[in-house]
């Protein structure tokens, strides 16, 4: 029942009484039920009552750190396992590496663990220089992660898939997209060329789009069909949000059917993406036809879509489609979110419903939700293009009551009034 904190306090009663087996608990499944939760503390306590833990064990427990992002605990576990007159192995030194990956904490991943870990005479990995150079890609720091790179080249360890596009999702980070692609050449330079993968050419589109190159992020989007790569749906989004930043429905269209033909299933990141480019394109239509084809073939679309369609009906200017996609999403039990709402509010204001647009405003709170300063920053645009100084006051007045900071806008409108 995942009721870990009750399964370790039974265990501690067993062991006062001193009729506890540790062995007659399996320590694999207690360990992943416990990486699941992100139960640090349990997993900590539960290995303190196992009489003589092995570098496995400090090796389950430490992929529970790196799961929780707890780089604290982490190094306890190494402490730990100094105290069980043990020597760290090059897998504990790896996974205490990528747990200070996945909490950002890349100096400490260098200066402390990999030196402690040259120190004391454990070699690296291909692993540990994957986990050193994933860590340097997730902060952008684009020149340690070519280090890493470097001291495994000099090291003769021979780089994989992995190694590639982590570098190459670090290169995208810090905006560095020729030397992303020199990555890619230096792939297929190896002895053995090494193709890339749906990662890779997921990583190079990112690295086009954050440069503002959509062509060039288009030229890499062909190299799924040039290496015969299936791709996933997360693939197929990467292509849509990097290649049609300025609503090119057609080639948005063509990444679908590409899509469809290589049989991988959308899901709804992927409609909601398409549905973005639809309505940034203008044709709200058709937006509305790829929710309702979605849930013709049975795909899950919840509000993640909506959000998309409602934001499709605002950039379209059609106030009355997403009057009604609103009340439709009321019926279908889905819970409108501050984003929609603030969509639905533009929508009205631009088409010079305030009054609707402030009723919506209303609907909101009772909804639970609390409006932002873009709710009434846009509210309060539109009380000023009306002329209607009442409403503008008003809206002021609740945006102060709701904790909301005016922001410059909002106070030219007031004083233009």
């Amino acid at each position: 029942d995942c009721r870990l904190n009750e399964c370790v306090d039974l265990l501690e009663d067993l062991e006062q009484m001193g009729s506890l087996d540790i062995d007659k608990v399996y320590h694999v499944r207690f360990f992943e039920v416990c990486r699941k939760q992100k139960a640090v503390k349990e997993a900590i306590r539960f290995t303190r009552l196992v009489s003589n833990p092995t570098l496995s064990t400090f090796n389950m427990l430490m992929s529970v750190c790196t799961g929780s992002q707890d780089s604290e605990a982490a190094f306890q576990v190494l402490q730990y396992v100094e105290e069980a007159g043990l020597k760290a192995d090059c897998k504990l030194y790896t996974t205490l590496i990528s747990t200070c990956a996945k909490s950002g904490k890349v100096d400490i991943m260098f200066k402390v663990v990999f030196h402690e870990m040259v120190s004391a005479g454990v070699e690296p990995n291909l692993h540990t220089y994957g986990a050193l150079i994933d860590g340097c890609a997730k902060a952008g720091q684009v020149a340690k992660a070519f280090g890493a790179y470097g001291i495994l080249r000099s090291k003769n360890v021979k780089p994989d898939r992995v190694i590639f596009n982590a570098l190459i999702s670090a290169c995208g980070q810090s905006g560095a997209v020729d030397r992303a692609f020199d990555v890619l050449a230096e792939m297929r330079a190896e002895a053995q060329p090494i193709d890339p993968d749906h990662v890779t050419i997921g990583a190079l589109m990112k690295a086009c789009a954050a440069a503002g190159e959509i062509d060039r992020a288009r030229g890499v989007y062909h190299l799924i069909q040039k290496y015969g790569i299936r791709g996933t749906a997360e693939l197929y989004t990467i292509a849509l949000n990097s290649c049609c930043h300025n609503g090119d429905w057609e080639f948005a269209c063509s990444v679908y059917d590409d899509m469809i033909k290589k049989s991988v299933e959308p899901d709804e990141i992927f409609i909601s993406a398409l549905i973005d480019v639809a309505g940034h394109s203008g044709k709200v239509d058709a937006a509305f036809e790829i929710l309702q084809e979605a849930k013709y073939k049975g795909m899950r679309t919840g509000v993640i879509s909506y959000g998309s369609l409602m934001g499709a009906c605002s950039n379209a200017g059609d106030w009355q489609k997403a009057l009604d996609l609103y009340e439709k999403i009321n019926s279908t039990g889905v819970k409108p979110t501050v984003p929609m709402f603030n969509a639905l509010i533009t929508a009205l204001c631009e088409g010079d419903q305030l009054n609707k647009a402030i009723e919506i405003l209303s609907e909101m709170k009772e909804a639970g939700l609390c409006p932002n300063t873009i709710t009434y920053s846009v509210l309060v645009v539109a009380s000023e293009k009306k002329n209607d100084i009442d409403s503008g006051v008003m809206l002021i007045s609740q945006a102060k009551k709701d904790g909301v900071a005016l922001n410059l806008i909002m106070c030219r409108c007031l004083i233009c009034k």
